[in-house]
């Protein structure tokens, strides 16, 4: 196997997609620095204080509970006023669909003063980050490295925001999804569909507006503002990962999990450990969405179909979509009766005892 370099190496996924404990998982080795969401709006005022409160077992999110406190790996890059040098609150979901050509040389000089830290200290460098589906093209023409993409069932991965619900009002992560919806071009006509509007402010502001005007939107304009940024963040990512890894399958499936670490090992000379990931259990329909329903319409709306079934790695995603988006079962209580009373029938020539 190769011996680890010095390229970078970035995880892109959406957000409770098990982004932590594959971060945790290169964490876990000498030879890397893993910077924890450096897309954070966080990081332009976080403090020591800050980091050193700031740990899985006091997040309420459900992290794996293990090491350092989450954002140790920049207590280095600390301004002396706070905030991590060079990161402006913008790099987070302004621009979430960073185009590969765009020019943003500010952010281009904070992800090169990351790189720039591990390697002084002769490590591999690990971005691991939710806010980064959008712009791997970016990333990857800028800095080239290891890109890893982590997908998940959309709908299981949008009934965990809505299971963090503490009162009948949208997490931060749905949030998130209405204030990247409203800027993204591509998903204008479905952003108009459900209202939203881009806004003005910093994103603090953004966040606050959208939280106030859609406390009390029903469950299903949450899901659908999601799942169009889900489909257009992995239409981008898709094509421009070097290694997809299924977190459905991961925890689930040993000789899967063992074939995704040998990948990553070809990939990048880092050896991780998936003994101990183990896939959580489903979350109920508590939102009650008529999920396929709601998808079909916003397919739709952007005129995705022929994106969706095109042949290459965006078949990843169809597969996806159909497989937690099921056809619906049309049959009516009779048809069901009829069909138990055929299976519980004598069959000829098999004797009943």
């Amino acid at each position: 196997m190769p011996r680890p370099s010095s390229a970078p190496i970035f995880v892109h996924s959406g957000w409770r997609c098990s982004s932590t404990y594959i971060w945790q998982r290169f964490r876990a080795l000498e030879a890397v620095t893993a910077y924890y969401e450096p897309w954070h709006e966080q990081l332009e005022r976080v403090t020591p204080e800050w980091i050193a409160r700031e740990r899985p077992a006091t997040s309420g999110l459900r992290h794996p509970n293990e090491g350092a406190p989450y954002l140790s790996e920049f207590s280095s890059l600390l301004r002396p006023e706070g905030g991590v040098r060079g990161f402006e609150t913008r790099f987070a979901l302004d621009d979430y669909f960073l185009p590969p050509d765009g020019e943003d040389p500010e952010q281009a000089a904070y992800v090169e003063t990351l790189i720039t830290a591990a390697r002084g200290e002769g490590r591999t460098p690990v971005l691991a980050c939710c806010r980064t589906l959008g712009r791997i093209g970016w990333l990857r023409r800028r800095f080239g490295g290891t890109h890893i993409v982590l997908i998940r069932d959309p709908v299981q991965q949008w009934r965990s925001f809505y299971s963090l619900r503490k009162r009948p009002r949208p997490t931060y992560f749905e949030l998130c999804q209405y204030v990247i919806l409203s800027r993204a071009a591509r998903g204008e006509a479905v952003a108009r569909r459900l209202g939203l509007t881009a806004g003005g402010g910093d994103l603090a502001a953004r966040i606050k507006a959208v939280r106030q005007r859609l406390k009390r939107a029903p469950a299903r304009l949450s899901f659908v503002a999601f799942l169009t940024v889900y489909v257009l963040s992995y239409l981008d990512a898709l094509p421009r990962a070097d290694l997809v890894i299924d977190v459905d399958r991961l925890g689930g499936d040993r000789d899967y999990a063992r074939t995704m670490a040998t990948a990553i090992e070809v990939l990048t000379g880092l050896r991780l450990d998936f003994s101990d990931c183990r896939a959580p259990p489903p979350h109920p329909d508590k939102a009650r969405v008529a999920y396929r329903k709601e998808a079909a319409t916003m397919i739709e709306t952007l005129d995705l179909g022929a994106a969706l079934t095109a042949p290459g790695p965006v078949q990843t995603l169809y597969r996806k979509l159909i497989k937690a988006l099921p056809e619906p079962d049309r049959s009516t209580p009779w048809d069901k009766a009829l069909a138990l009373w055929r299976d519980s029938r004598p069959k000829l020539g098999v004797a009943r005892t």
